[in-house]
């Protein structure tokens, strides 16, 4: 009986080394783990950014895993009732007004709203030359966007308002740059074609940009816009992120996020995904995108399919816990160790010794 048992014990324990060595490298399970985000959108509230803490969180509130927690939902309204509120949307306009930036779309509107007309251009001008003239840091980008809303302002007048984008695409691009959410090439740009302006009077060099920033503005609004700008590399890539946000929509800033910008450089292979699948693939961040990529969408629907028919194994999906962590924690070459240990113990030595005794005693 003690035999049995422990030949079979080693059976037992080749087997799942064998089991764990085969899923590991071929669906991989303890790579994928889908996001909570209620920890993040926590962290958020306290930070008291409200705004992003509700995309966050709102953005996983299509998934049953997060839409049928009742922590998840008692979290949301919490953020709802805030920014709902009469004294936090006093707080927000005002805050536009006042420092010509903020994270609330009413924010952002009242800040463009009080930087749109000329006299926004001239204030920054002379608050930039008072640093100067102190001998202070002076802020090269607002000097720049500043002298291009200078010429904006004139064309839109001479023009009868047939440049009012490049009016709007520099008060846009001042309430980016005072949010910090301008990219360095973008900085780096706008104090070339500011110097460039500023001797030339004409603004058409920035007519591309300009154009490209509206079309995001119409598709995803101010808030998000600010967003892939601040995540872009050329002024090539925003371009693209534009055409990616024609499949995505207002989903583009969280799929970028979440996806580390793999929704952009794999642009032609997931393109012919479905959307649901890359929307599923975001819930496991980078790691789901990676096995889409690798796998195909067939073999990740089977993988998810599998780890949900999988996690309600045992009471309360402990054996699927367990058999994870396996995966997680134990390296190839133990796995292989294992085996060959157990292969090892299970060889019959005794009758090999057996056969082999008669043979030697007989040439003795």
């Amino acid at each position: 009986m003690v035999k049995l048992f422990y030949k079979l014990t080693l059976l037992l324990l080749l087997t799942l080394s064998a089991t764990v060595l085969y899923q590991k490298h071929t669906y991989a399970y303890h790579t994928l783990t889908q996001i909570n985000p209620i920890p993040q959108t926590k962290k958020l509230i306290v930070e008291e950014r409200y705004v992003e803490a509700y995309n966050y969180l709102n953005y996983f509130m299509e998934f049953d895993y997060v839409k049928e927690n009742p922590d998840a939902q008692a979290l949301l309204k919490q953020i709802e009732d805030k920014r709902a509120s009469f004294e936090y949307r006093s707080e927000k306009f005002a805050e536009g007004i006042r420092t010509g930036t903020s994270d609330e779309a009413l924010g952002k509107a009242s800040a463009i709203g009080s930087d749109f007309f000329l006299i926004g251009d001239l204030r920054d001008l002379a608050l930039e030359g008072t640093h100067y003239y102190n001998n202070e840091e002076v802020d090269s980008v607002l000097v720049a966007l500043s002298s291009i809303g200078l010429v904006a302002s004139a064309s839109t007048l001479f023009t009868l308002g047939s440049s009012a984008v490049a009016k709007s695409g520099v008060s846009f691009l001042k309430l980016a740059h005072k949010s910090k959410a301008i990219p360095k090439w973008l900085n780096q740009y706008l104090i070339r074609q500011g110097k460039h302006i500023r001797k030339t009077k004409d603004i058409s060099t920035l007519k591309p940009l300009f154009q490209t920033l509206d079309s995001l503005q119409k598709r995803v609004g101010i808030n998000d816009t600010i967003k892939l700008l601040s995540r872009t590399a050329s002024l090539n890539e925003l371009k693209s992120v534009t055409k990616l946000t024609q499949r995505y929509g207002k989903q583009t800033p969280m799929l970028l996020k979440l996806s580390d910008k793999q929704v952009l450089t794999h642009t032609a292979k997931l393109s012919k995904v479905n959307k649901q699948t890359i929307n599923l693939a975001s819930t496991f961040g980078v790691n789901g995108f990676v096995h889409l990529l690798k796998g195909g969408e067939k073999h990740f629907i089977k993988t998810t399919k599998r780890m949900k028919a999988y996690s309600k194994v045992g009471y309360k999906g402990e054996i699927w816990k367990m058999f994870l962590s396996l995966m997680k924690y134990l390296s190839d070459t133990v796995l292989i160790l294992i085996m060959s240990i157990a292969s090892l113990m299970l060889l019959p030595f005794r009758k090999m010794k057996r056969l082999l005794t008669p043979h030697h005693s007989k040439r003795s």
